[in-house]
Order: C-alpha cells, then sequence, then structure tokens
C-alpha cells in the first residue's frame, strides 16, 4: 500500500446543504487540485468543502476557504454559519467572531432570537432589473425569475432554466446562480429553489440566494426590513436595514449541525501540498511580493474630501495569490463616534481588505486610484510586511487620529520610516504654505465647507508646514515619494493608474456671481440688509429687531462654540481662534447693552487690523460676517 496522509473530517449540512469542513488551523495544507476536490465532493456527495485556514488578516478569527465541487472558490452563506457552528460547539470561537471568506470579512454571532448561527453579508446594492428578471450580487451573483405561486415553482424544471442562465452571453464567463421565486399568503415568507454554479445542479438551500430572494422581495414590494425563505432543505431567516442605495446590516440565519466523521487518505506521491511548518505571513512571502502605495482622489463625503491612501500587498506566487490592502483611515460610527469626534479624541485604526474589495469601493463611486510601486528587495519587502503584520494586531491598530499630523497619508511615512530605519530617505522641504493652505485646492469647489473650515480652524493651521508636512494630504505624500530614496536610488520603481475618473482629482473654486462664492455673496447682502434694516426701516420695527437678535444670538453661540472648543476639545488646531474677537462681543451685549462700545472697538479691530497683523488667516467671508454682525451692534446716532 502507498504511504498517505490521513486526515479527519466532518461533515455538516446549513438547512439543507452539506459541506466536508477539514480543520486545517495548523496550515499544513497548502493546496489541492481541482479535480481532487471534485472526487471528495463526489464520494461524500457533498455540496462543497471548507477548509478552516489560518487567515492572514490578523482582524479575523480564521479562514473559511470553501471549494465548489468543480475546485472554484465563492463565498457560501450557509457554509460560512456552519462553520462557525462547528468552531463555536467546540469551543474555537464564542457567540461572536469574524471569518475571513472568498469575497472578505464577515462577522457571525449566534442569533438568540433564532437560537441559530448567523452570519453578516456586506453591502449588498440594490437590485436591478433583467429582462424582466432580477439580478443582485451578495457574495455570489444571483439572477431570479419569479413565478405566481408554490405551484408553478414545483413544476419549473431549475436545472435547465438554470444552466442555459447561467452560461448565456451576459454572464460569460464567470456564469452565474439562478433561482426561482414565488410569494406567499404571507408577506413576509417567500419560497425558493436554486441552481447553484459549482455545483451545476439544484441544491437543497443557498444561503447568498436566500439573501438575494428576500432582499429583490423586499424591492419588489417593500415591507417590513425582513423575510423567511422557504427551501427545499428548510427555512432560512434573512434580516437587513435597507437604505436608498444599498442594504446594509444584512444577517443571514438557519440551523446547522453535524452529521458524520470521516477520514480522507490523501497520497503523498500525488499530494505536494502538505507543509512541514506554518511559518510567519511576512516570512512566507515570495521574492516576487511587491508594496505599492494606493492613492484614491477625492470623493464628496466631507470625510473623502481630500483622498485617501492605502497600502497594497500582492504576492503573485502564493496560492491562492495573497493581495492585501492596509488602510490606516477606518473608523466606526458607533462606540460614541460623535461624542469623541466633538472632543478631539477620535480614534482610527489599521484595517485589512482584500484588493479587491477596495478597488471594488473607489471603482464603483466612481473615484479614480493611482498605484506607486515601491523599488524593495525582498528583505526589505518582508520588513513593511512585519510591520504591518504587528500594527494589525488588534491590540495596536488603535492610533489617535489628527487631521493635519497624523492620518492615513502620513502613516505612509510612519510605517516605511519604521521598517527601513536609515535606508530610507524622504529628501522634504518646506514650500513656506501652511495646513490651512494645503486645504485650499480641496475645498475651494465646496465654499461653504471651506467658510466653517476657515471659521473653526485656530491659529496653529497657520503655521509653516514643517518638513514633509504637507504630506497629510494624500496627493502630496504621492508627490513626496517620488522624491524619496532607498539605498540611494528613487524608491518609487513605476507608477500606474488603476482606475482613470476624469475631473475628479481637482475641481475648480467656485464663483457664484462677480467672482464671489456664495457665502461671501450671501454675507455681502446679509450687510446690506441690516443697513437697510436700522437705518432706513428703523430700530422699532419688528422684523429689523427679529432680524438683529437673530444675528446676535446666532453669532453669541458661534463665540460659545469657540470657547469649548479651546478649554474642552483636544482639537488643537482650533485652539486660541482669533474669531472669538467677533463673536463674543455678541454674547457680552446679549448679557448687558452697556458693553456695546467695547464689543464694537474689539469688532473694529478685527475688521482693520486682522487682515493685516494677525497670525490667522481671515477669510472675505468672515470679513463679511463680522461686518454684519458689527452693524448690528453698532449704536445709531440720536
Amino acid at each position: 500500500m502507498k504511504e498517505g496522509k490521513q486526515i479527519e473530517f466532518q461533515k455538516w449540512e446549513g438547512t439543507g446543504n452539506t459541506f466536508v469542513m477539514i480543520d486545517d488551523r495548523k496550515g499544513e495544507i497548502k493546496e489541492i487540485e481541482n479535480d481532487l476536490v471534485q472526487r471528495i465532493c463526489n464520494e461524500e456527495d457533498t455540496d462543497g468543502i471548507i477548509f478552516i485556514k489560518p487567515s492572514l488578516n490578523p482582524q479575523a478569527d480564521f479562514l473559511c476557504d470553501y471549494r465548489n465541487p468543480d475546485g472554484s472558490r465563492s463565498f457560501c452563506g450557509n457554509g460560512t454559519r456552519a462553520t462557525f457552528a462547528y468552531a463555536r460547539r467546540d469551543g474555537w470561537l464564542g457567540d461572536e467572531a469574524v471569518l475571513e471568506a472568498f469575497d472578505g470579512l464577515h462577522k457571525v454571532r449566534w442569533n438568540s432570537e433564532y437560537d441559530l448561527p448567523s452570519v453578516q453579508f456586506e453591502i449588498v446594492e440594490i437590485p436591478i432589473e433583467v429582462e424582466g428578471d432580477w439580478y443582485v450580487y451578495t457574495g455570489s451573483p444571483h439572477h431570479i425569475f419569479r413565478v405566481d405561486s408554490a405551484e408553478t415553482l414545483k413544476l419549473v424544471d431549475i436545472e435547465e432554466i438554470g444552466a442555459e442562465i447561467r452560461y448565456s452571453e451576459k454572464y460569460k464567463p464567470e456564469g452565474t446562480n439562478v433561482s426561482g421565486l414565488c410569494n406567499t399568503s404571507s408577506p413576509l415568507v417567500i419560497n425558493l429553489r436554486t441552481y447553484e454554479r459549482g455545483v451545476e445542479s439544484e441544491t437543497e438551500a443557498c444561503g447568498t440566494g436566500a439573501v438575494a430572494a428576500a432582499i429583490i422581495d423586499h424591492t419588489i414590494n417593500g415591507g417590513q426590513p425582513q423575510r423567511t425563505v422557504k427551501m427545499p432543505g428548510g427555512d432560512l431567516h434573512v434580516e437587513f436595514e435597507p437604505e436608498a442605495e444599498c442594504y446594509k446590516q444584512v444577517w443571514l440565519s438557519g440551523r446547522a449541525s453535524e452529521m458524520k466523521r470521516g477520514v480522507i487518505t490523501f497520497l503523498l506521491s500525488l499530494v505536494p501540498f502538505f507543509l512541514q511548518a506554518q511559518t510567519p505571513w511576512h516570512e512566507s512571502l515570495s521574492d516576487q511580493t511587491q508594496i505599492s502605495i494606493l492613492t484614491a482622489s477625492p470623493g464628496e463625503d466631507i470625510y473623502a474630501l481630500f483622498g485617501h491612501t492605502a497600502i497594497r500587498i500582492y504576492d503573485p506566487l502564493d496560492i491562492p495569490e495573497s493581495d492585501w490592502v492596509f488602510n490606516y483611515g477606518t473608523f466606526s460610527f458607533g462606540d460614541g463616534f460623535y461624542f469623541k469626534f466633538v472632543k478631539g479624541r477620535l480614534d482610527y485604526k489599521l484595517s485589512v481588505e482584500p484588493y479587491h474589495h477596495f478597488f471594488k469601493v473607489y471603482h464603483d463611486s466612481g473615484r479614480g486610484l493611482n498605484s506607486q510601486t515601491l523599488d524593495l528587495n525582498p528583505s526589505q519587502v518582508r520588513e513593511v510586511a512585519k510591520y504591518l503584520a504587528w500594527n494589525a494586531q488588534p491590540e495596536n491598530a488603535t492610533y489617535s487620529y489628527e487631521f493635519f499630523r497624523d492620518n492615513c497619508a502620513t502613516r505612509v511615512f510612519t510605517v516605511l520610516e519604521s521598517a527601513l530605519g536609515e535606508s530610507i530617505e524622504f529628501n522634504c522641504e518646506s514650500d513656506g504654505r501652511t495646513y490651512r493652505d494645503g486645504l485650499k485646492p480641496y475645498i475651494g469647489c465646496k465654499p461653504w465647507t471651506e467658510f466653517g473650515m476657515d471659521f473653526i480652524l485656530g491659529p496653529k493651521a497657520d503655521e509653516v508646514m514643517v518638513d514633509c508636512g504637507a504630506a497629510y494630504i494624500p496627493d502630496e505624500l504621492y508627490k513626496a515619494l517620488e522624491r524619496c530614496t532607498i539605498d540611494g536610488k528613487p524608491l518609487i520603481a513605476n507608477s500606474d493608474p488603476l482606475i482613470i475618473a476624469p475631473n475628479t482629482w481637482m475641481k475648480p473654486r467656485y464663483n457664484f456671481i462677480l467672482g464671489l462664492n456664495m457665502p461671501q455673496l450671501f454675507f455681502l447682502l446679509l450687510s446690506v440688509m441690516v443697513v437697510f434694516l436700522r437705518y432706513k426701516v428703523g430700530e422699532s420695527n419688528l422684523t429689523t429687531r427679529i432680524v438683529v437678535k437673530t444675528i446676535q444670538v446666532i453669532t453669541a453661540a458661534l463665540g460659545v462654540l469657540l470657547i469649548a472648543m479651546w478649554l474642552f476639545t483636544d482639537h488643537v488646531d482650533t485652539w486660541a481662534n482669533w474669531n472669538m474677537i467677533w463673536t463674543i462681543p455678541a454674547i457680552a451685549t446679549l448679557v448687558s447693552r452697556r458693553n456695546v462700545v467695547l464689543s464694537n472697538i474689539a469688532i473694529a479691530l478685527y475688521l482693520l487690523v486682522g487682515p493685516f497683523v494677525w497670525p490667522q488667516y481671515i477669510s472675505l467671508s468672515l470679513w463679511l460676517v463680522a461686518i454684519s454682525v458689527f452693524l448690528t451692534l453698532t449704536p445709531q446716532s440720536k
């Protein structure tokens, strides 16, 4: 008998789907060929194989490597749930965990309401109509057609229809899963049958298909954000949060249980995929591994106005190939986000995600993406990877975000300096610009945002940037990297556009009329209106009193805000804000009209002297709004 290696397995079912599960948490199995996957699936009469492996992503508890019977990889919702149930039962995991799958990270939890294992899906986009049917991607592609009754659904030849659509021109080359759906007497219950690609036949259940059907039914019929999906193998429960452009917090729940245990014998002469020992990830990278810096163009949301930076590590020789993005720009709106933001103690963290997922986000949002490949030798690549692997550990991943001095872009220099030491030279020189100057090209197209930032930022924002200080802006980091050297040679080997998105990198300054933008025009007209009301209409007029008092109250509130930002937050760039000189007088005047003379003197100094000698930038918009306030406080001559 030939020498072989025996591997224990467990066979599990998840609402009718069956899986052979192999515990490879020691990382002994490198890869198996597709024909061997097919042989095992045929012998065990199963819908797929799941290898439970160590994950390269430090945020994941382990990797759920799902293989279809044809050997292809995909995300399997029921398989991931079953894997979690297996791991939880055997004590590897608690009631909540994070598993890595083919399409990225997935939270899993024990659903106490149903007493069943649940898996969370990525954000699911709104389904689209396709020639009278529907299509949606839920980690796997799904084409769904509707029929009018359960009886009709039973009579449908799902395998014939499924194969025809799966191999149709519109879905080549990857193909798609195909399902038939019908409603029931309950608006929250639907029936479903699915033809799965990879299996190439009907399966008892399909988790990603159930999610697709639930979301499509909600898109068509609305109602409560949940569905029970009845499939031949049993019921699956889908919950979600619908939004205007997508579905979030999508959870799939259903039963999962062990069916049997067994042993697979691999002939060593046929399987050169066993490793003698598991080495640290960064040490096992091949000499062909590349590290590149990714720079994204600005987005529409305020937190994306200045672009984004991340680090990519790509090993083409790994099986499957390793392609990860290390992203220092991750934050959560939970855990008291707004309170921490106001206090200036906002925690960001380093996250790790598959490159294809990162790329898809920017591609789908129409933003540009450029890549700069670093000219590093294999030893230097591993040093950078080692540092990132350490930094991504949960106990090291969080850092205190500071917009001008410690963000996703500046962290690139931190990584390179920490990993490469004296071999890297940044070659930066200050060009005399201030931190505020660095913002201007990106907010000129949004004049109200520019006005708000000019108001809230204090004199520290007008300090001249130190060497490499401009690198807090991703575009400036991109330019700075072109000047860097490693061991005396250029750091950047080549630069490539990954997503070409015209007119997304720098938008022109927006002027509304007569060379004035909207805030400038608004505050100019406000000043004219105050003069007209006070000196033409008269102080006793009700409209005049309402307008004057409203301006004073709003200005006083802004003064309180600036005082609070200085005294009670860690936002150092808002401290000692000189705009208090025209806002605090409004507070003083509201307290007592006796303060009106001193208030006017303070604002007059701001207007006449401030733009020329004060250490803080005063924009035309701020100057005009200060005039408006001054005019409301100026005593009328009798």
